[in-house]
């Protein structure tokens, strides 16, 4: 989930990743290994729905999604969505635990 307070612009990207049927559950699990990504969905075909999250201070996001597309059992990852909170107005707590926007 998209934390509104992050000091950092958050990338989040939906990537589509293949691999055999017989294999996806450990390749999901290594997915599911690596920090910021979640694998949300398995199909009996061996795709599966994968999120990637990060700020630009933790991780580059491309980069992290060319180190699962090269993991043992993946056969292809495509980027399917990216989305970049950058451009959104800064905000931050006030004292009562309100959300100021700026």
């Amino acid at each position: 989930m998209i934390n509104l307070l992050e000091e950092e612009p958050v990338h989040i990207a939906g990537v589509l990743v293949k691999a055999f049927p017989h294999n996806t559950q450990a390749v999901a699990q290594k997915l599911n290994a690596l920090p910021g990504t979640e694998v949300h969905e398995i199909s009996n075909e061996g795709s599966m729905v994968v999120t990637v999250e990060a700020t630009d201070k933790e991780k580059n996001v491309v980069d992290i999604i060319t180190k699962l597309s090269v993991f043992e059992g993946v056969l292809d990852a495509s980027l399917i969505f990216h989305h970049n909170d950058a451009g959104l107005v800064p905000h931050a707590k006030n004292n009562d635990g309100k959300i100021n926007f700026k």
